[in-house]
């Protein structure tokens, strides 16, 4: 993408850095208000563990994302970074709904279309570089464990909560 490797890291960084920032955010509105009264899932890891799972992975993402940038195929990179995007999109997209809004089944259906979208992602990427792929795998799995809990709180709460 951009000429110097040390570049391609800012812009990784970025991308994922202001991704968590929204997200956080967006997070922290739904933490103040409703969260706490939500009946979740026996299996919910405790509040404290969210930060430093999503740490691991933001670390995780920026080194994936980076490696593609830096990939010596140009024509590739557009594409997969495209796709990278997306799907820091969806991710703040998802916060929003459910923690700023409550919409508990439409965040679902968000973390439905996120996952896919991740996998068609890692596809992507294994074509450029194997490690890159790899280092997505425990996005993913974190992503489908998140579409179970989202899941749950759909079962067990209702559609959306009411403010």
């Amino acid at each position: 993408m951009f000429e110097k490797p040390f570049y391609n890291f800012l812009y990784s960084l970025f991308l994922v850095g202001i991704t968590a920032a929204i997200s956080s955010y967006f997070n922290g509105i739904g933490m103040e208000s409703f969260y706490g009264n939500l009946q979740l899932s026996a299996i919910n890891p405790p509040d404290y563990v969210f930060p430093f799972v999503w740490l691991f992975l933001y670390v995780l993402l920026i080194i994936s994302f980076d490696m593609i940038l830096n990939h010596s195929d140009k024509a590739a990179i557009r594409p997969a970074a495209q796709m990278f995007t997306m799907n820091m999109f969806l991710q703040v997209l998802w916060c929003y709904v459910f923690f700023a809004n409550g919409y508990f089944l439409v965040g679902f259906a968000i973390l439905v279309v996120l996952n896919f979208v991740n996998m068609f992602m890692m596809r992507m990427f294994y074509r450029l570089n194997k490690t890159a792929m790899w280092l997505l795998v425990p996005y993913q799995l974190w992503l489908l464990f998140a579409a179970y809990l989202n899941w749950a709180v759909v079962d067990l709460n209702g559609v959306m909560y009411n403010f």
